[in-house]
C-alpha cells in the first residue's frame, strides 16, 4: 500500500468518526415520538416506514443521501406530524444543532410542524425533560444544546443560517418574491454537506402558480427515476433529491364516506389537489351550463309584504351598473329565489350614468320591502351613503377580500346543489356563462372574467345579495 493510498484511508477514517452514530430513525420516532389519538407513540403505516427509512438513509461515509427530501402525500396523511418527528429526531441526536421550521406566516409556522412537535414532547414525558420551550413556543432548546425554532418568510433575517435540518410547510402557497428568496437563502451550508437536508411537507399546489415546489416536482417526479415500482417514489441523484408523491388514499381513517362528504363541500378542482395530490389550474369555469339551467324555475312575482335583499355592483372602467334582488325560498328555507335582475350599460361612446339605476332603486325601495341593499364600495360608496342618508333604505358595504371569497364558493355550492332559483334570465344567464373561478384556498373561491371583455357584474351582485340574505335569516 503506497504512502497516499494510507493517506487516503486515514482522511477517510476520520471523516466517518466526525460523524456520531445516530439509532435507526424508524425505531426511535416510533418509540419516542408521542401522538394524542394513541396516547402513545405514533404507529407509521408500512409505506411510511419505507419512504422515510429511504429518505434518512445515508452512504458508507455515514453521510445522508438526500440533501432534498419532498414529503407529498394526500390531505389527511400526517405530513406535518411525521416532518415534526423528524425534527425531534434530529435535535435529540445533533449536539449544537439546528432545526429551522418556515411557512408562509409566523402563525402558519407555529400551527403546524411546531404544534406538533411541541405536542410531541408534551405527551412523552420522559422525553419532554430533555427540552425547555420558550414562553412563545416558537422555539425549543434541547440539553444538548440542539435548537428547534419556527420562522415566518423572511429572507434578509434568515441569510446565512447553518441548519442542519430547514422545514419548508405547504410549499405550495410560496409563490411571491420573498418567499422565492426564503428558500434561496435557507440553502444548506457546505460545512454540513451531507449532514443536512430540507425537508419539504405540501400537497400539489396551483400550475404556473408554485414555482418552487414545481421546480422540485420536475426535477424528481419528471426527470428523476422511480426508486419502487409498488410505491410513488422518486430519486434525483445528481440532484441528491427524495420525492415522495403520493395521489391515492393508503390510512384506514381514509374512508369512501369521508371522500364522498368532501366532494360535496369543495369544488372539484379543490378536491383533486388537496385529496388526490394533483396539479390543478386555480382558474376555472364557475358552475357548468348544466347546473345553472337546473336552477332555472317560475318565481312570482315579489310581494309588497315580501323581505328582500338587493345588491348593486358597478364600476365606471367596465361600463356596467347591475342590480340583483332575491328573497329566501318559501319552498325550502335554506334556499333563495332570485326575483329580479338588471343591468345598464351606456350607449357606445358614452360614460355610464347612474341616473337611470338610482331611479329604479328610488322605485323598488318605494313599492317593496327591501331589509338591505348591499353594494361594492368601489364606485358605489358615495351614491349609496346619500340614499342611505335621505330614508330610501339601509345601505351596507360589502367587503370584496375575505367576504366576497366565502360568498362567491357559497353561491357556487347552491347552484350546485339547486339551492337557488332563477326565472332564466337572458342578461343574467350571460353573466354567470361569462364567469369563471379562481381558487383562493380551501373552501374560498372568487368570481372572474373569463375574458376582459366579458360582464359579469350581475354574477357578482348575485352573491352579495345570496350572501346576504341568508346571512340576515329572512
Amino acid at each position: 500500500m503506497t504512502p497516499q493510498e494510507q493517506d487516503e484511508i486515514a482522511t477517510h477514517l476520520a471523516a466517518i468518526a466526525e460523524i456520531p452514530l445516530r439509532p435507526d430513525p424508524i425505531e426511535w420516532i416510533c418509540r419516542e415520538f408521542w401522538i394524542p389519538e394513541l396516547n402513545g407513540p405514533i404507529e407509521l403505516a408500512p409505506y411510511q416506514q419505507k419512504c422515510l427509512a429511504e429518505a434518512l438513509s445515508t452512504d458508507a461515509r455515514g453521510l445522508y443521501r438526500y440533501s432534498t427530501i419532498v414529503w407529498s402525500d394526500i390531505k389527511k396523511s400526517a405530513k406535518s406530524t411525521i416532518a415534526a418527528a423528524v425534527a425531534a429526531y434530529v435535535c435529540a441526536h445533533s449536539p449544537y444543532g439546528q432545526v429551522v421550521s418556515v411557512a408562509n406566516d409566523l402563525k402558519q409556522a407555529d400551527s403546524r410542524v411546531a404544534y406538533y412537535y411541541r405536542r410531541a414532547l408534551e405527551l412523552n414525558k420522559a422525553l419532554g425533560k430533555r427540552v425547555k420551550v420558550t414562553p412563545s413556543g416558537y422555539k425549543a432548546e434541547w440539553d444538548n444544546k440542539a435548537l428547534f425554532e419556527a420562522v415566518p418568510i423572511d429572507p434578509s433575517g434568515e441569510a446565512g443560517g447553518g441548519a442542519d435540518m430547514v422545514i419548508f410547510s405547504e410549499l405550495w402557497g410560496s409563490h411571491s418574491k420573498a418567499q422565492q428568496m426564503m428558500w434561496s437563502e435557507m440553502t444548506l451550508s457546505p460545512l454540513k454537506f451531507g449532514r443536512s437536508f430540507r425537508w419539504v411537507e405540501s400537497y400539489a399546489g396551483y400550475i404556473g402558480e408554485s414555482p418552487t415546489l414545481e421546480m422540485l416536482y420536475e426535477q424528481g417526479v419528471k426527470q428523476g427515476r422511480q426508486l419502487w415500482p409498488d410505491l410513488p417514489v422518486w430519486v434525483n441523484d445528481t440532484a441528491r433529491l427524495f420525492v415522495l408523491w403520493n395521489e391515492v388514499p393508503r390510512l384506514s381513517w381514509q374512508t369512501p364516506e369521508y371522500y364522498a362528504t368532501e366532494a360535496g363541500i369543495l369544488v372539484p378542482t379543490e378536491f383533486q389537489r388537496l385529496h388526490r395530490n394533483q396539479w390543478v389550474s386555480s382558474v376555472a369555469q364557475f358552475v357548468p351550463d348544466a347546473w345553472w339551467q337546473a336552477c332555472r324555475g317560475e318565481p312570482p312575482q315579489i310581494g309588497e309584504s315580501e323581505c328582500a335583499v338587493f345588491a348593486l355592483d358597478a364600476g365606471v372602467s367596465n361600463d356596467c351598473f347591475a342590480l340583483v334582488g332575491v328573497i329566501r325560498n318559501p319552498a325550502d328555507e335554506r334556499g333563495v329565489v332570485v326575483r329580479y335582475a338588471r343591468a345598464w350599460r351606456p350607449e357606445p361612446g358614452t360614460q355610464l350614468d347612474f341616473a337611470e339605476p338610482e331611479a329604479e332603486i328610488r322605485r323598488i325601495a318605494g313599492q317593496h320591502n327591501v331589509v338591505e341593499w348591499c353594494y361594492d364600495p368601489y364606485q358605489l360608496h358615495s351614491m349609496c351613503t346619500r340614499l342611505g342618508s335621505e330614508g330610501i333604505g339601509w345601505f351596507r358595504e360589502f367587503s370584496q377580500g375575505q367576504d366576497r371569497l366565502v360568498a362567491d364558493k357559497q353561491l357556487h355550492d347552491m347552484i350546485r346543489d339547486r339551492k337557488l332559483v332563477h326565472s332564466g334570465d337572458p342578461t343574467l344567464t350571460q353573466h354567470i356563462q361569462n364567469a369563471n373561478a379562481k381558487t383562493e384556498g380551501e373552501n374560498k373561491l372568487r368570481i372572474v372574467k373569463r375574458a376582459d371583455h366579458l360582464k359579469i357584474d350581475l354574477a357578482v351582485a348575485l352573491s352579495m345579495a345570496t350572501a346576504e340574505c341568508l346571512r340576515l335569516n329572512l
